[in-house]
């Protein structure tokens, strides 16, 4: 079991793979800005209203979206990198992908505010001070 802000990280992570948008919210902050690498619409997603309309963006392309996590770690700060694998198949093409994929997170009282995404999951372990290969 890590701190409460890196249980949040996961929290998100885990309700993704459940495709369940009510788990997600619950860790997330109401002003909450989400930024996903592979999301459908290339935009932030604002608010709990954002977060739900992102499991509808996701399920809307996708048959499967399960994120494995591989690391997750909390600078002296606060924020929280988390490093994952997220695995998609397409709806209509039924192609599978995967993707090695980080994001730095800020957190207020605990839950889940803004999000930066990484493309080189090393990067935002980097971006908090973590070396990415402890």
């Amino acid at each position: 079991m890590g701190t409460e802000a890196e249980e949040s990280a996961r929290g998100l992570a885990d309700a993704i793979t459940r495709g369940d948008p009510d788990a997600a919210v619950a860790v997330c902050d109401p002003e909450v800005e989400f930024l996903s690498v592979l999301a459908v619409s290339g935009r932030a997603y604002i608010g709990h209203d954002g977060i739900r309309e992102y499991f509808d963006d996701v399920s809307s392309a996708w048959t499967e979206w399960r994120v494995d996590v591989h690391r997750v770690a909390e600078a002296p700060d606060g924020r929280v990198a988390i490093v994952m694998t997220m695995h998609m198949r397409g709806k209509e093409s039924g192609a599978a992908l995967a993707q090695r994929t980080g994001h730095v997170w800020t957190l207020r009282d605990g839950k889940l505010l803004r999000n930066q995404p990484f493309r080189e999951p090393e990067r935002a372990l980097r971006a908090i001070g973590v070396s990415p290969w402890e």
